[in-house]
Formats: structure tokens, C-alpha cells, sequence
């Protein structure tokens, strides 16, 4: 593999996230109507710098404060690439230079004009930086700025994916160049940028308590169209219940995620708060230790997936937090004939594995992450259709940490794992590489395919997505991973709330660009 793939833990969908507002009843936390507040409810200690957050709640305030040169359209179930920064593109035929036109009129948040010197200066601090995010633009060479409004990239290789890594919410962002050199530092602004944003976004952060409270105010010279609400307030909180009474007390406006199945349905028929939900390219899995001694061979692990009821659990467990999926990889990502993972519903193999030799009086573990409430519910409704089919099994909690290292000892790890994941980018090379790979980060359990980095990097040098054919049957063959369902993002707010659809994203879990939101 030519560049080097680090995923950060928290580009995985373990991590679950809250956000609340003002209510329309009470004209907001703080008396006044044009404040949003929202509470995260989980530990979020990441500094908001771009180049440095890996965690998907740091989100929240990238994707408000910051902006690259193209983006994921929002609230569409596509993943669609449209400008941003850059005004148009062009692409060489041999794949190599990318050509940039960037918008007129537009400045950062100290004043700095935005000209192509800010595309050198923030690729540059990205390798230098060199935190999770930097393999996104390590294939960039050169930098070419032939004018102000015009950036051209060169990279070493065709790579095909590198028009959505620019598109990821963890891609390149733009900081005002003036910032970059007053507050160099020794660090290259990393001090300066925990507490303060340079970039162009329709927010800024006025303030930042790291892993308390961020307020962000609207930028009044912002390029594109005015924010809804002139002032944003995120309070990092650890109590999911006191968040939901708040809201059904109409003291805030909106829960964004963090919900199991029966808190939100609970909903349904209420009120004072509106439900809804949106789709999202995370994937729920299912995992399976290559060490396990109750499923040694790929015939035994298929014949498990076979037992598996994906469309009874998910209902019984996630309801319509969770569509479920017959693809590898997230729907939408590769035409379904080419990732169709070919597995039917046996009702009795669940049974038969229990009679079988090397699962018989075997306890099968269950491994999830803690923190998930949709892990520990699939996980659970998993083990007790195994436990009804005679075949011995628990669900087990793994501390955040500990779950991403299963490897260090894979006897005393658990046979499966119940993980749910939310890719960088809108392209397969993404996934493929962050899930399949023992160096992407999030192959819990180290499992590795024979040829699938050549594979990856031969379908990486084309456009034609067919090319991840081979990749995925290599994949689906081995049947150490078991795709079973779409999560979607959750909402509840009061009434009065709008533009919520619009200020969501396809690949962003539980994250809210609160420019599009207003009261009705």
C-alpha cells in the first residue's frame, strides 16, 4: 500500500453522541432565541484542531468552524462530492493533477483572504502535523499556486480516492495562513488551535473549556448563507436521562444520537417531542476471532452467519434505528451484485453448530463496546437466540479502550464482536482498508485476507468501483466478517425546529452543521 493508512479510534461508530438545544417554549437555555444549545453526552477531551481530530463528536465543531475544497452534499443519502471552498475542479487524464478554482470574496476568520497559498500551507502542516487524518494527503507532491484563485495538486500515484478524502469530514481543511505563522509556536499552532479556530466557516469558536463547554458564534463576513442561530453553546455532559427530561421539560431543543431502541420510541406519540431519522453509511458488524475454537474453519464461520436471524435481531433489538443490510460493504458504497455477502436465514444451523464438535459445551463470547447502546442491545438479543438454540453464549462489555486491543492476546479475546463503524470517506478503498486490513485500525481481531492490500491498491488506480469486485468476494469469502445492518442517525426535538433534515450528513454519525437549523 503506497501511502500509510492510520485510522484513528474514534473514526469508528463506537462512539455515540448528544446534542440538545433551546427550546421554542422557553426562547432558550440562555432567554434568547437565537441561542442553540446542545449537550454531547460523552467524554470529548480531542482538541478542535482539523488536523488532529480523529473523533467523530469533535464534529460537531470542525464541520461548523471549518471548510475544505469540496464536501459531501448534506442532507441527501448519497455521498455526493460538491464544491465548497473550490468553486470547480478539473482532473488530468492520467490521474495525477487535480486542478482548483477557489471562490471569490471569501475570508477566514481573522480577516485573511482565502488564496491558493492557504492549499499549500495547510497540506503542509498536515504532514508536519502528522496526526490520524494526515494519510489523506500524503500522495500530494506538489503544490502548484499559479495565481490566487487557482491551486493545482500532483500526486505520486493515480489515486482514485482522493477527490472523497478531500470530501471527508476528517479531510483537509483550510487555516488562515496569518494564524499558522503569528502562532507557530513550537508546535505548528497546535497550542493555539485547542482553544481558538482559523478557519472559514459559517461558526467560530469563541471559546473552548476542553472536555466541558465550546460556544460558537456566527462569522458575520461568512461567504455563504447566513446561520440560522447567532449563537451555539456545546456542554459536554454525562447523563443521557437528566438530557432527555430536560427535553421533555422543553427546556432544550433537540437529542441528537445516543439512544437504545425503547428511549426512542418512546417518543412516538409524543407531543412536545418529534422523532426522526436519517441515513448513515455506518455499518453494524459482526466480527469473528480467526482463533476462535468454536468456529475454525470458513465453512463453520458461513454456516454461523446462516444462523443468524439479522432481520428478527435488529427488529427486536434497534427497531428503526437499523436497517438491515445484505451488503459488505455500507449500501450504496459498490452495486449490490458485487458485495452481496450470499447468505439466507437457516432457522436450524444455530442448532446444529450446538451438537457440533468444536462447538459443543463451549460458551461463545460476545464481545461489544461499553459505551454502545447499540452494541450491548444486538449483542444481547444475539446471545439469547443462541442460548434458545442450545448453543451456550454471553454478551460482554470491553471498556473503549480495551476493545481496539483484542489483538495483544486473541486466546483471551471473546469469538465474536458486535462493532459498528462509520468509514472516512465515501469510497470503498476507505473501508476496505480501515476494516479488512490488520493495518487499519479497526480489524479488532487482526484477521488478515491473502492479497487484499495488492487487490486494494490495483482497484485503487481506477474510477471503475467494479474494481472492488474481487476485493469484496476475497473478503466475503474468508467469513471472518458479517455485515448485518445500516444505522441510522436519531433526532428528537421540540416542535418549531427546522432545517434539521438539511444540517445532517451521510457521513457523519450524530452530527448536526447547525447553520442549516432555525425556529420556525
Amino acid at each position: 500500500m503506497r501511502r500509510g493508512l492510520r485510522v484513528g479510534l474514534a473514526a469508528a461508530v463506537a462512539t455515540v453522541l448528544a446534542l440538545t438545544g433551546c427550546s421554542a417554549g422557553q426562547a432558550g437555555a440562555a432567554g434568547d432565541e437565537d441561542v442553540f444549545t446542545a449537550a454531547v453526552v460523552q467524554t470529548y477531551t480531542t482538541p478542535p484542531d482539523p488536523d488532529i481530530n480523529y473523533d467523530g463528536p469533535g464534529l460537531n465543531i470542525i464541520q461548523n468552524t471549518y471548510e475544505g475544497l469540496v464536501k459531501y452534499e448534506d442532507g441527501t443519502g448519497t455521498a455526493k462530492i460538491v464544491p465548497a471552498l473550490a468553486s470547480a475542479w478539473k482532473v488530468s487524464k492520467d490521474g495525477l493533477t487535480y486542478t482548483f478554482t477557489l471562490r471569490d470574496g471569501v475570508t477566514f476568520h481573522d480577516g485573511t483572504p482565502l488564496t491558493s497559498r492557504a492549499v499549500a500551507d495547510a497540506i503542509e502542516r498536515r504532514a508536519q502535523v502528522d496526526g490520524g487524518p494526515a494519510y489523506m494527503t500524503a500522495d500530494v507532491t506538489k503544490v502548484a499556486a499559479p495565481d490566487d484563485r487557482t491551486a493545482v495538486l500532483t500526486l505520486s500515484a493515480p489515486n482514485s480516492a482522493f477527490l472523497d478524502y478531500l470530501a471527508s469530514p476528517f479531510g483537509l481543511k483550510l487555516i488562515s495562513p496569518s494564524v499558522l505563522e503569528e502562532h507557530a509556536g513550537k508546535d505548528h499552532a497546535q497550542t493555539w488551535l485547542t482553544s481558538h479556530d482559523a478557519g472559514t466557516g459559517p461558526y467560530e469558536l469563541a471559546s473552548a473549556k476542553t472536555g466541558s463547554r465550546y460556544e460558537l458564534t456566527a462569522y458575520d463576513d461568512y461567504w455563504g448563507a447566513k446561520p440560522g442561530f447567532g449563537t451555539v453553546e456545546l456542554e459536554i455532559s454525562q447523563n443521557a436521562s437528566a438530557t432527555q427530561l430536560e427535553l421533555e421539560r422543553g427546556e432544550i431543543d433537540a437529542i441528537l444520537g445516543n439512544l437504545n431502541k425503547s428511549a426512542f420510541e418512546s417518543y412516538a406519540q409524543s407531543k412536545t417531542v418529534t422523532t426522526s431519522t436519517f441515513p448513515n453509511l455506518t455499518t453494524q458488524m459482526i466480527y469473528v476471532n480467526p482463533k476462535s475454537k468454536a468456529f475454525t474453519s470458513a465453512g463453520q464461520r458461513k454456516r454461523l452467519f446462516t444462523g443468524i436471524d439479522t432481520k428478527g435481531i435488529l427488529s427486536a433489538a434497534m427497531g428503526s434505528l437499523e436497517e438491515p443490510t445484505g451488503q459488505l460493504f455500507p449500501q450504496g458504497m459498490l452495486d449490490s451484485a458485487l458485495d452481496d455477502q450470499g447468505i439466507t436465514f437457516d432457522k436450524d444451523a444455530l442448532a446444529d453448530i450446538a451438537a457440533s464438535a468444536p462447538a459443543k459445551g463451549r460458551t461463545v463470547r460476545i464481545g461489544y463496546a461499553g459505551s454502545s447502546a447499540d452494541g450491548k442491545s444486538v449483542a444481547e438479543e444475539l446471545a439469547s437466540r443462541m442460548n434458545s438454540s442450545g448453543l451456550k453464549a454471553e454478551a460482554v462489555a470491553y471498556a473503549a479502550g480495551t476493545i481496539y486491543k483484542l489483538t495483544d492476546d486473541l486466546s483471551a479475546a471473546p469469538d465474536l464482536a458486535v462493532f459498528s463503524v462509520f468509514p472516512d470517506a465515501g469510497h470503498p478503498d476507505s473501508w476496505g482498508r480501515i476494516i479488512y486490513t490488520p493495518k487499519g485500525g479497526l480489524d479488532l481481531f487482526g484477521a488478515e485476507v491473502n492479497g487484499l492490500d495488492a487487490g486494494l491498491d490495483k482497484a485503487l488506480t481506477t474510477t471503475d468501483r467494479s474494481a472492488y469486485g474481487p476485493v469484496a468476494r476475497s473478503v466475503i469469502d474468508s467469513r471472518n466478517w458479517f455485515s448485518i445492518g445500516s444505522l441510522n442517525t436519531t433526532l428528537l426535538t421540540t416542535p418549531g425546529i427546522s432545517g434539521t433534515r438539511k444540517a445532517q450528513n451521510l457521513l457523519e454519525y450524530n452530527v448536526l452543521h447547525f447553520a442549516a437549523l432555525g425556529r420556525s
